[in-house]
């Protein structure tokens, strides 16, 4: 019991500690503050207050992962939330990915401190920032689809602060196209679940694989069918997050406006949860279907590509390490799909696919961090304005050089042991397979190591315009923006780039421990002939060498060819880098917008005029007029309570010379002015339907299970 506990402790512990972040730092408010129009709360108190929650968090982890065996890999349900109740378990999988992201969160807040300063909206981003850690970490640690759900949808509302951090016009659109991916997949998902708990009796994650095998061997063709749509629908709720192509239209927009200490956690452990629900329908439901194999690993193909094409011609710091997420992300897919095809043999691809995971949420972690460094400085990321920044930084320069070789497979580094492995695998079905499919497999294979070369290409593009070329006017002009940072900065960056360094140093411990830990995933576990497959694999040999080199390789020749083809120089002989993607290639704004803005409104304008000219017109106006009542009341319910509360409850404390009173107004009017700001959005409105398509949908839940 006391193991249970600790596990739903660890879980809504972030929630329980913003609470007290709040309580505590809120005290801090003085009337002098007020007069200066200042934040209520002390910035620095926060932060600490911030960084205690997290590190309490890591010390629940530890507690937990020496309490409770992992060959038991305890697990507990509570109640009937929504219905259903939550489920949550702890395994090696769940340990090590609950300290990745707690590692995450903690280097993320170390260095937000000197990122926003004394900036606005701080205690609304730590707040929502330790709602989206428990949410993060509900999703990792969920024993069953339905808890991964609900949780998956918590972080997805409260990370949407992420990204409308700053309310600046380019930041609320991106926050739109996000939340509407959010949203959408969501409940694409939901429907999924809906349907696959009606096939299989189970959305359990250690009984979900006997049921989906008993149905694919009943020759129900009713039932395989439904169990495939199920699993169609869950795929795209899960791929929207994880970023995968054609869904990978918010990462790009995203990044680039969101503070750079949250995109880390937006690349590095968000987009995991939608690789956490790929594993579970590769690994639990379609783990001996060939077919859903080679659907992954196409869509993993495809979103591999594109990232890295968007990333070598991206001018934006932060837009080329986003682009680069997705085609990282792409990568992980290929090994995950590649879990169906080799079915008993896949031990090296889903090894590489879960470490390759975790390095990734490293790299990630690393490389944006850096950018954070150049944006507190420079405060642009245009590579034509920061161009030179780091070359009189020799730390920064290490730092950034050992995520950029990591995430490029260089023999060494963390990042080449998980890029070998899924390569051993894509090479291993070759072997296997016949006809057209290991055809289409062995294009895979080169496709992998030229994208593997691509992540090179750009990643040595970034170091060369920070660290190589000559300082921008911007920087020559303004020595200021040349100072570097502080050594807690520095402290978070080292933290992830040491681990890096440190796997790669110890590939086979990193192998043989690490990856052997990670597959006890639910029932899933290694037999006595798998673990010698991991202990027996030559990392290093000359044959897998071989792949890396050749990635390289290709990497050199596609960085010449992009400084030959992509960059040019100016009057005085410097370095420019040109912006050459076409703008009307952006997917969002070919298809997306057009769709969704265009298409489904004139349908619904025309089904409506369809159905008004058919009903009697007394109706349809009395319809119009309650339509637009409703509407008014929901547009107008916010300013109505403030409203409310300004002549009621506090107009008597505005009467009162005390600083409560001053705490008190302050706070009504940011709220007021905050209020008005983002209820004008499309980003508001989209919320709004989902909170409330969310609370119907748990009612719904509830009547059917209750």
């Amino acid at each position: 019991m006391r193991g249970n506990t600790l596990l739903i402790i660890m879980v809504f512990w972030p929630v329980i500690g913003s609470f007290f972040m709040w309580l505590m730092c809120g005290r801090s408010f003085t009337r002098a503050d007020a007069e200066k129009n200042t934040p209520g709360y002390s910035p620095v108190k926060l932060w600490l207050m911030t960084l205690g929650v997290v590190f309490f968090e890591g010390i629940l982890i530890i507690a937990a992962w020496l309490y409770i065996p992992v060959i038991k890999a305890d697990s507990y349900r509570i109640g009937r939330i929504a219905g259903y109740g939550l489920s949550f378990a702890f395994d090696g999988f769940r340990i090590v990915y609950s300290a990745i992201t707690t590692l995450m969160w903690f280097c993320s807040t170390l260095i937000s401190r000197e990122y926003f300063g004394n900036g606005e909206n701080l205690m609304r981003y730590h707040i929502l920032s330790m709602w989206t850690f428990a949410a993060t970490l509900g999703v990792f640690l969920s024993n069953d689809l339905y808890t991964t759900f609900i949780f998956f949808e918590i972080m997805s509302i409260a990370s949407y602060a992420y990204v409308a951090h700053t309310e600046k016009p380019d930041a609320m659109r991106a926050a739109g196209t996000y939340l509407a991916v959010a949203v959408i997949g969501g409940l694409v998902m939901l429907m999924g679940l809906l349907l696959l708990n009606n096939v299989c009796g189970t959305m359990n994650l250690r009984e979900i694989k006997d049921a989906a095998s008993s149905v694919m061997r009943s020759q129900d063709r009713t039932a395989v069918s439904r169990l495939y749509a199920a699993g169609g629908l869950i795929l795209f709720g899960f791929g929207a997050k994880a970023g995968s192509f054609p869904l990978h239209i918010w990462l790009p927009k995203a990044h680039p406006v969101a503070p750079a200490p949250a995109s880390a956690l937006l690349s590095g452990v968000l987009t995991k949860s939608g690789i956490f629900g790929i594993l579970v329908l590769c690994m639990e439901i379609f783990h001996d279907v060939d077919g859903f194999g080679i659907l992954i690993c196409i869509l993993g193909m495809l979103t591999m590509l594109t990232g890295a094409v968007l990333a070598l011609f991206s001018t934006d710091l932060k837009r080329t390490l986003a682009c680069s997420s997705v085609s990282q992300i792409g990568f992980i897919m290929i090994g995950c799909g590649l879990v169906p095809l080799l079915k008993e043999e896949c031990t090296l691809a889903l090894s590489g696919a879960m470490l390759y995971m975790a390095n990734h949420s490293l790299f990630k972690l690393t490389l944006f961090l850096c950018a954070a460094v150049v944006y507190m400085k420079c405060h642009k990321l245009d590579l034509n304005d920061i161009r030179g920044f780091g070359k009189n930084k020799p730390v920064l320069k290490i730092l950034f050089m050992t995520g950029a070789l990591g995430i490029s497979g260089v023999p060494l580094l963390s990042g080449y042991v998980a890029k070998t492995l899924i390569h051993e695998g894509i090479v291993e079905f070759v072997h296997v397979a016949a006809g057209s499919t290991a055809t289409f497999f062995k294009v895979l294979e080169w496709l992998y190591l030229i994208s593997g070369g691509m992540t090179f290409a750009y990643m040595t593009k970034l170091f060369f315009c920070l660290f190589v070329d000559e300082p921008s006017r911007m920087l020559v002009h303004d020595p200021e923006k040349n100072e570097d940072v502080g050594r807690v900065s520095y402290l978070a960056i080292a933290a992830p780039a040491a681990l890096i360094v440190f796997f790669g140093l110890g590939a086979k411990l990193y192998i043989t421990k690490i990856a052997a830990y990670m597959g006890n995933f639910n029932t899933f576990a290694y037999n006595p002939e798998q673990n010698m497959i991991l202990n027996e694999i030559k990392i290093f040999s000359l044959e897998n060498l071989k792949g890396s080199m050749i990635s390289i390789s290709f990497g050199i020749i596609i960085f010449l060819l992009i400084r030959k083809l992509l960059c040019g120089k100016d009057e005085t002989g410097s370095i420019v880098y040109k912006d050459l993607w076409p703008k009307r290639l952006d997917l969002e704004e070919l298809v997306y917008r057009p769709v969704l803005l265009g298409f489904f409104p004139f349908l619904f304008r025309t089904v409506g005029v369809f159905i008004s000219d058919r009903l009697p017109k007394l109706l349809f106006e009395a319809f119009m007029f309650i339509g637009k009542k409703i509407a008014r009341f929901i547009a107008g319910s916010l300013d109505a309570v403030i409203t409310f509360l300004h002549k009621t409850v506090f107009k008597p404390l505005y009467i009162k010379e005390h600083p409560t009173a001053d705490r008190i107004k302050a706070r009504v009017l940011g709220t007021e002015r905050t209020g008005r700001i983002i209820s004008s959005t499309l980003s508001y409105g989209m919320m709004m339907i989902c909170i409330g398509l969310i609370i119907t949908l748990l009612y719904l839940l509830y009547l059917l299970f209750s």
